[in-house]
């Protein structure tokens, strides 16, 4: 069957056409691509992965695609790290997260105390009541089985990304806490760090994965009027509003004035999408667990 026959053909022809289609090397890649909307009608587009915050999902087009670099940042406190911890939790595949901020037994005490709403005070002194040591039970046998595969970030930069990938290959997710982690002893920062972008880009693209990178925001300026992040705010040239998919914003008013009485409310802007609008997501940050939750949609 050559080739070159009609994308009318191909829709319309049977499903083992279709699927040949897709395996032949010489059809076209559109014709690949009419073949997948197909076979993925009224299912879940496989290249689609879910946050597991419904608001933030909405915004991005139905969550995170394998292949994007994402880039989430915020001010200092924050919660950037609460976060991206937060939706490897609640991704509904195993994520891998790669962190250079805490030794590994330290995230999943995170964990555990988003998972079990409990505090970490509680946590580290074992002081915790009978209806938090039940949640605790629960959330521990849900953890041994859902939380993410946590690896520490060390001195060889990209390469323990790559390497922690390789222990991992059916990884959809990988989170990086964070950019400046991946900085190798003696290189110059903002060039270092606008290649490192890019290389996580292309990472990204080879191993079919959705890479979240948790980042500061460098030449935020605390003093103006309006703090809500910036593009320019990532700094390192720019390379973040150039290669990354999806760049999110996180900001919390009550982080600069404390008599708003807004404690705990969230803004997750949206400050690029390459495939979609720009807009935003309330979420609300309860502290003393390091947990957000979805406004609209609240407690999964």
């Amino acid at each position: 069957m050559p080739p070159c026959r009609s994308l009318k053909y191909w829709r319309d022809n049977s499903s083992a056409n279709r699927e040949f289609a897709v395996t032949t090397r010489d059809i076209s890649p559109l014709t690949r691509l009419v073949a997948r909307i197909d076979r993925t009608r009224g299912s879940e587009d496989p290249d689609l992965i879910r946050s597991g915050f419904p608001s933030i999902d909405r915004v991005i087009g139905g969550g995170f695609r394998r292949g994007d670099l994402i880039v989430l940042g915020g001010d200092d406190g924050a919660g950037t790290s609460a976060l991206a911890l937060g939706i490897a939790l609640r991704c509904a595949k195993r994520a891998l997260l790669c962190t250079g901020e805490m030794p590994v037994e330290r995230v999943y005490e995170r964990a555990l105390a988003i998972a079990a709403r409990v505090s970490l005070d509680a946590l580290r002194h074992g002081v915790v009541e009978d209806t938090e040591r039940t949640r605790l039970s629960a959330a521990t046998v849900t953890l041994r089985d859902y939380a993410p595969v946590v690896e520490r970030l060390t001195q060889r930069g990209l390469a323990d990304v790559a390497g922690a990938l390789d222990s991992l290959p059916d990884a959809s997710l990988v989170i990086v806490d964070g950019l400046e982690a991946l900085l190798e002893h003696g290189q110059q920062r903002e060039e270092s760090l606008a290649w490192i972008v890019l290389t996580l880009k292309r990472l990204a693209l080879e191993r079919h994965v959705a890479l979240v990178v948790v980042s500061h925001l460098p030449t935020l300026d605390r003093q103006r009027a309006n703090r809500r992040p910036r593009l320019t705010d990532f700094g390192v040239f720019g390379a973040i509003g150039t290669h990354a998919d999806v760049v999110l914003g996180l900001y919390r008013e009550d982080l600069y004035d404390s008599d708003l009485g807004v404690a705990g409310a969230t803004e997750l802007i949206v400050l690029k999408q390459r495939e979609g609008p720009l807009g935003y997501a309330d979420l609300y940050y309860f502290a003393k667990w390091l947990r957000f939750e979805d406004v609209l949609d609240p407690d999964r």
